[in-house]
């Protein structure tokens, strides 16, 4: 698109500004090429000194689109112009489909004239098929030739406006077969558009129309067999947006029970649904509401039969974040129900596996991988067990990669060095170039913690060689934000680069007289905070090592010391002394125990205290230290716990110096295990 068109869309007081960056040089990259070895200090100081000397800098000229940013993602009452215009000026901005389903929903509200419209979508192709329709016609307005083809998506798409749909319908109507109406009619029982469905019902093929009908009436509340028109029950049985629908009703009616055994026994699907994350969604519904009756065999059931809305072999993990999170909770449930509710190894053992498959993230991918091998060494087969466990050994600084390194008998790898790969010419380029790069340096100088993660996010996500992914690690020691470090090398993991977990991991001076607390401040600090010294939670938790304000003012009376709320965010050593000495508190009430201290750290004693009793006290030996952590309710704190100690572990490795342990199994000597794995 030129700057013409990126400016009939942008208020004007941004045009110069973005379009100038959008010309900057390779030079902008200088300073950031400068610092590429910097922040190797063996305290780690150097990334102070850095965000030291970005803070004391000036506001930049990005910092009016920062602030645009922020306003319009914290609303959705902008009109589509501006929300339009900024993503025409700004792409790769963080939540950009927020933003553009925020401009397609104003949309709806104000329309737009058509060149402006169709400008804006030849860029962004709709996300909803409202928008798409609208997109379709202002093409045929523009007398474009692909209007008809779009229009037959929209058609096919389900749901848009009453106007749109007799517009659609006169223009286009002609030219759609049978089958596209049928589609239509699926499209939108899915999306619960009782009235427009309606209109449609007599659209539809004989063959479809009987099928229709029955889940009109289950969206109506009606019989779904009391239609008067004539339906095949096989083929009713087996269609995923009946069984959808009457599930979804039976389970809103207090049905639940009735609900489960219809997933449970159910049929193979005749086809895919065509709402994959509603149906997945609907499916964990039901299997939570089964467990939580007693009927753990029905959940189990339930998650067995999830794949047969996907094609054979298709890769979850590649699908979108709700599909597969919600897909990954399903057969987490159907896997720990399957092996502690009714002690069937075999079955947990698979749906295990496919919980770690669909995973992107290595904690998740490790954590399934390690239940399925522990779930087929329970059912004695031994060679399945430790090749599962071989897959997750290669998380190796993740709690259950370590874990499994334990089971097979093997140390924790030497970790990498930094990468050294080296970004193309264009990449120096493009990376210079880009508004979100002048962004970042800007919210790391003067934005909230909260904010400055989501672009921190936003550009470790981008890049897809080491090459690119260096020029960030970069970027972070140039600013002095470890945060970024840490992103950077957990993103480029995800991707499959490991030789960047060194930045994931960086170092902080430790205040005099806490050096044999060093372990654990780095370990939870990562955790915490990710080394961001200004963080400030949704909560109230303040700095480093997040400290409450009680928390922090209790613990400064007990040293003798001073309580200073803005110290906790603009003195790191202030932070470290009261949380450093807060931990070993902890530890001494628990006896040594690490877990035990770092659930309280994070969720209080009272909490963890309420769990000893109610599950049992794995320092004698009633639970496994495992299983007593996955029975955490709170699935903050459960997760916490496992981050801490595996970072604990990356840690002393890491940095073998300051090791406060030297031995084999390491993860479970931070645990308190006697026996490995």
């Amino acid at each position: 698109m030129s700057s013409m068109d990126v400016k009939s869309l942008l208020p004007k007081s941004l045009v110069p500004k973005s379009l100038l960056l959008r010309a900057a040089s390779v030079s902008l990259l200088a300073p950031i090429l400068a610092a590429a070895t910097a922040c190797h200090a063996s305290d780690g100081s150097e990334w102070d000194r850095a965000r030291a000397a970005l803070i004391a800098g000036q506001r930049s000229s990005i910092a009016q689109a920062v602030d645009k940013w922020q306003a319009l993602s914290a609303s959705r009452s902008f009109g589509f112009s501006e929300y339009a215009g900024f993503l025409l000026a700004y792409p790769g901005f963080p939540e950009e489909e927020k933003l553009r389903r925020a401009a397609e929903a104003a949309l709806d509200r104000e329309g737009a004239d058509p060149a402006r419209l169709v400008a804006y979508f030849d860029r962004f192709p709709p996300l909803t098929n409202p928008a798409r329709a609208q997109y379709a016609l202002a093409l045929r307005a523009m007398g474009r030739g692909e209007s008809a083809a779009l229009a037959n998506q929209a058609w096919r798409g389900g749901a848009m406006s009453d106007s749109a749909e007799t517009a659609i319908a006169s223009t286009f109507g002609n030219s759609f077969t049978p089958a596209d109406q049928d589609a239509r009619m699926d499209a939108l029982l899915w999306a619960g558009a009782q009235a427009q469905a309606e209109r449609q019902l007599g659209l539809t093929s004989p063959s479809y129309r009987g099928i229709a009908a029955a889940r009109l009436a289950v969206l109506a509340g009606s019989d779904p067999l009391a239609t008067g028109i004539p339906v095949d029950m096989a083929a009713l049985n087996a269609d995923p947006g009946y069984i959808y629908a009457r599930a979804r009703q039976l389970r809103r009616q207090g049905q639940a029970s009735a609900a489960a055994e219809l997933l449970a026994n159910r049929p193979r699907l005749s086809r895919k649904p065509l709402d994959r994350e509603g149906w997945v969604t609907e499916m964990l519904a039901n299997a939570r509401a089964a467990v939580a009756s007693g009927n753990a065999r029905a959940a189990v059931r339930i998650a067995a039969k999830i794949d047969d809305a996907f094609d054979p072999g298709e890769d979850i993990a590649r699908l979108s974040f709700p599909i597969r999170d919600n897909y990954t909770s399903l057969t987490w449930l159907g896997g720990s129900t399957a092996l502690r509710e009714l002690g069937s190894a075999a079955d947990a053992s698979g749906l295990f596996h496919r919980y770690g498959a669909a995973a992107r993230t290595p904690g998740t991918r490790s954590k399934g991988f390690y239940w399925a091998g522990r779930a087929l060494a329970q059912a004695g087969r031994s060679a399945e067990a430790q090749a599962e466990f071989a897959t997750a050994a290669r998380y190796a600084d993740q709690f259950y990669g370590q874990l499994s390194l334990e089971r097979l008998g093997q140390s924790i790898p030497p970790f990498p060095p930094e990468s050294v790969a080296q970004p193309t010419p264009e990449d120096r380029a493009r990376f210079a170039s880009q508004p979100l790069t002048q962004a970042v340096k800007e919210v790391a100088r003067d934005a909230d913690w909260l904010t400055a993660l989501k672009f921190f996010k936003e550009v470790s996500e981008q890049q897809q060689t080491p090459g690119q992914f260096n020029m960030v690690a970069d970027l972070a020691k140039q600013i002095g934000r470890r945060d970024l470090g840490v992103v950077v090398g957990q993103t480029a993991e995800a991707k499959g680069f490991t030789d960047f977990q060194r930045i994931a991991f960086p170092l902080i001076p430790v205040p005099a007289g806490h050096e044999g607390s060093w372990t654990m401040v780095h370990a939870i600090t990562r955790q915490e905070s990710q080394f961001a010294n200004n963080a400030v939670s949704h909560a109230g938790a303040r700095g480093l090592m997040q400290l409450m304000p009680g928390t922090a003012a209790q613990e400064a009376r007990k040293l003798g010391m001073s309580y200073s709320s803005s110290s906790l965010t603009d003195d790191s050593r202030y932070n470290l002394t009261l949380g450093s000495t807060y931990v070993g508190r902890l530890m001494d009430y628990y006896g040594g125990s690490y877990p035990l201290a770092v659930a309280a750290f994070n969720a209080g004693a009272g909490n963890v205290n309420k769990w000893l009793r109610a599950n049992g006290d794995p320092r004698t030996g009633e639970i496994d230290w495992i299983e007593w952590i996955e029975r955490i309710p709170f699935t903050e704190t459960r997760g916490y716990v496992q981050h801490v100690l595996e970072n604990a572990v990356v840690y002393e490795a890491m940095n073998p110096e300051r090791a406060s342990y030297r031995g084999a199994n390491p993860l479970s000597h931070f645990l308190g295990k006697r026996k490995p794995g």
